[in-house]
């Protein structure tokens, strides 16, 4: 450039954004470079509720999710079932899902570790609602909360998978708000230090992989009624980075969502007697009870997204001043 010539307005205005537009781009990609954990629910017709996990395998970065707390609410209308997740990032990490009222461990059973290409399950995984519904992950048909190819969640599964516990505790539900589920032994870890060691309970999810949970719904419907199924649950945990053994907890993710349907069950009893001369009587009574539920379902679903530290957002609005005075100083060059 010859001395003493002047810059355009144009090419001056767009040296002075490139350096803050660095600087932000910098900062905005750590902050989003996270795995997230990922729930897919379905209802049956007769009230069986389907709970699968994944995680999205999102940045390359990542070595694997731990999953920590998981939560299943149902209730049948009057009562309602709700999940409060927290998912926050920072010096402290907090991922949990207390639901409320959350269902009994004995109405509660998972799959193992299941290999499902697509994170949510797509349409070569079909799910029927039909009877007690079916689901098809990673080649194994799943059909009713009695399927063989389902444990008790109070069965451990070592070393993947710890036996399952409630925990009402005060770092799970600070607000008394519900309870979660928790899978080896202590407390469930519902918060964490930023890139420090792991938690050692819980289970882990790698890319490609994913986990079904299976709850007895038609538990909570009372017989010749009709009414509201509630559903609310969720999953929550820790995105880890680095490799293998020198790996740590980079954010927290959580995912939750809420369902209900209409319900409507009947109950027919038929009663025969047969009397003979000799004074002798046999009555036999059978009652049968059905339990259908409408194709109108109504889902709302609330992703925790991990936020930014008060650090994080301070270095982001200093960049964006930054970016300010850079406009202001090109504008006053060319007024010279």
């Amino acid at each position: 450039m010859i001395p003493g010539t002047r810059v355009p307005f144009s090419k001056r205005f767009l040296h002075s954004l490139l350096v803050p537009i660095l600087i932000v781009a910098w900062l905005i990609v750590p902050l989003d470079a996270n795995a997230n954990i990922v729930q897919a629910l379905n209802i049956a017709q007769n009230g069986t509720v389907y709970q699968y996990f994944c995680y999205d395998s999102q940045p390359a970065g990542t070595n694997h999710l731990r999953v920590t707390n998981v939560s299943m609410a149902i209730g049948f209308s009057p009562t309602s079932a709700t999940v409060s997740g927290t998912a926050t990032t920072g010096v402290t990490l907090v991922a949990r899902v207390p639901a409320a009222p959350i269902v009994p461990l004995a109405q509660a059973r998972r799959s193992g570790i299941l290999a499902v290409a697509t994170c949510p399950p797509d349409a070569t995984n079909p799910f029927s609602a039909a009877g007690s519904g079916s689901w098809t992950l990673g080649g194994t048909v799943f059909a009713g909360f009695l399927d063989g190819d389902l444990t008790a969640i109070t069965t451990a599964s070592l070393p993947t998978i710890g036996s399952a516990a409630i925990f009402p505790n005060a770092v799970c539900d600070p607000l008394n708000v519900g309870d979660v589920y928790g899978f080896g032994a202590g407390a469930a870890s519902c918060t964490d230090t930023q890139f420090t060691t792991e938690p050692s309970d819980g289970f882990t999810l790698n890319a490609g992989q994913g986990i079904l949970f299976v709850y007895n719904g038609n538990f909570f419907i009372p017989p010749a009624t009709s009414g509201t199924l509630n559903v609310a649950g969720g999953g929550a945990g820790f995105d880890v980075i680095g490799v293998a053994p020198s790996t740590s907890t980079n954010d927290a993710t959580a995912d939750q969502d809420t369902r209900n349907v209409a319900v409507t069950t009947t109950t027919s009893t038929s009663t025969s007697t047969s009397t003979s001369t000799s004074t002798s009587t046999s009555t036999s009574t059978s009652t049968s009870t059905s339990t259908s539920t409408s194709t109108s379902t109504s889902t709302s679903t609330t992703r925790a997204i991990p936020t930014a530290g008060n650090w994080g957002m301070m270095i982001l609005a200093l960049a964006f001043l930054g970016a300010i005075a850079w406009m202001l100083r090109a504008r006053r060059s060319l007024l010279r």
